[in-house]
């Protein structure tokens, strides 16, 4: 038997830039599920949008070039997916959020496998549903699916995510799970 278990939820109560949750992975679980609702943006602005970073055992984020992900956006506007991220990037892959004032919302469900483990990849894979009207004046559906690895060895304790171009990010609730394997 398997469950998920509540390690950390936070929501936000002030814009902010960045939102850190640090100390959430631990030897007590090898994946982990990170969820987020109802973000949005407390500045609009075209492509507006927030990444993701790791955090490690030393409490700092690791900011070098050593993250590989690709993401996959698609909106209600076109049939044609946006493709984001590559190799050597210094965060994971973006998630496209607008203000509610553009009817902007993401959702996303998020697995992490492996983080604390010293010897081992991090990897993650996403998917992300909300919705936004930004340039129009109607309501449309966005979703991203998304995958990533950082190319590291290394323990990591948390995860950010930070607005790109030091804009906010204006609401949200975020949960942090364990995924407990009972033997």
């Amino acid at each position: 038997m398997s469950n998920l278990r509540l390690l950390n939820q936070f929501t936000i109560s002030t814009p902010a830039n960045k939102i850190a949750i640090t100390n959430v992975f631990s030897a007590d679980y090898e994946v982990y599920c990170i969820q987020f609702f109802g973000t949005s943006a407390g500045t609009q602005r075209e492509n507006n949008s927030f990444d993701m970073r790791l955090i490690n055992s030393s409490g700092q984020e690791v900011s070098q070039s050593i993250y590989h992900s690709k993401m996959l956006m698609y909106r209600g506007v076109s049939s044609d997916p946006i493709e984001v991220g590559g190799e050597n990037r210094d965060d994971f892959a973006i998630f496209y959020h607008d203000t509610t004032a553009q009817d902007g919302i993401t959702n996303c469900t998020m697995w992490i496998f492996n983080p604390f483990a010293s010897d081992k990849f991090t990897y993650q894979f996403q998917q992300t549903s909300g919705h936004m009207s930004y340039t129009g004046t109607t309501k449309i559906p966005t979703f991203t699916k998304g995958i990533g690895v950082l190319n590291q060895q290394s323990s990591i304790t948390g995860y950010s995510f930070t607005n790109r171009d030091s804009y906010t990010i204006a609401t949200g609730t975020f949960k942090t799970f364990g995924l407990r394997v009972d033997s």
